[in-house]
Order: C-alpha cells, then structure tokens, then sequence
C-alpha cells in the first residue's frame, strides 16, 4: 500500500509492516495505524536510536520516537492483564516501551558539548509489541511504575 508522509514523501508499505494502536494516542484516538520509520545507517554505524511513527492514513500526524534506556533513564512498568491482552502479549520481554520526544530550544546549564537536548514525555510511554505489531500509550501516572537512572557512582545521604 502506498502512504503519503510530510516528512518521506510518498512510501510503499506491506500491510503486514503497520502497527495497530486499537485505542489510538492519548493525544489523538482516531489515529490508529502507523509505520515506523528510521533513518537508514551504513552498515558500520550504529544501530537506530530515533524512529518516527507515521500514520498511515495522514500524513500530518507523525511523532518522533526514543528508547529512553539510551539515555540511562529506565522504567519498571506492570502493566495490567488487558493491556498484554490488547498487546497480543505473554510477558513483558516481547515489549518495547518508547517516548514521544522534540527537540527542545531550550538552554540549560546542564547541557554538554556533542549532546542533544530534547524534551521527552516520559509520563505516557508508547508500549510496543513488535511481534504482534500491537501499540498502546498509556499514562504512567495510572500505572504502578519505578523510574531508575543510571548515573555514575555518587554517595546518597551523605
């Protein structure tokens, strides 16, 4: 089938290829069927870290996606029996969990020379079954969820 995309221009895709969030985004519920796409690497370069997710049915709704694990910032999630249901999943290992980010413009004092600074919603991840092809979003702040980051080695409370 064939997409239209502002950002790809036109792009044939195979059916079996689409990603079916059955209740849509939090942020647009018509919006149901998606492809994801990434920027192609030579094969000596690293693998995707960016993905944008694009609807199949228009072309003005795409977001831009990220492994927040990449950024040392790492969720514990127990989702609840009908969202592994909706997933087509048995476990969360067949999961990927992604955040919605953009590019931010603002400065920080934290920001480091050769980094990115971006804005990421980490309180409405996107929980993908890639197997299944199967979405949902949901947001943390009605789930049971600890946030771990992983930093260098400091002493707590002291």
């Amino acid at each position: 089938m064939k997409i239209e995309t502002t950002r790809f221009g036109s792009q044939e895709v195979e059916q079996e290829t689409i990603l079916h969030f059955p209740n849509g985004l939090l942020s647009n519920s018509e919006a149901q069927d998606f492809k994801l796409f990434h920027k192609e690497h030579a094969e000596t370069e690293m693998n995707p870290v960016v993905f944008w997710l694009q609807s199949v049915n228009n072309p003005e709704i795409a977001y831009t996606i990220f492994d927040p694990a990449l950024a040392n910032f790492y969720y514990e999630v127990s989702l609840p029996d009908e969202d592994y249901e909706l997933l087509n999943s048995q476990s969360s290992d067949e999961i990927a969990m992604m955040v919605i980010i953009k590019g931010s413009d603002a400065r920080s004092k934290v920001q480091k020379e050769g980094l990115t600074l971006i804005n990421a919603n980490i309180t409405e991840p996107l929980f993908i079954n890639l197997n299944s092809l199967k979405g949902l979003q949901r947001s943390i702040k009605d789930l049971d969820f600890d946030i771990f980051l992983n930093v260098p080695i400091v002493e707590i409370g002291k």
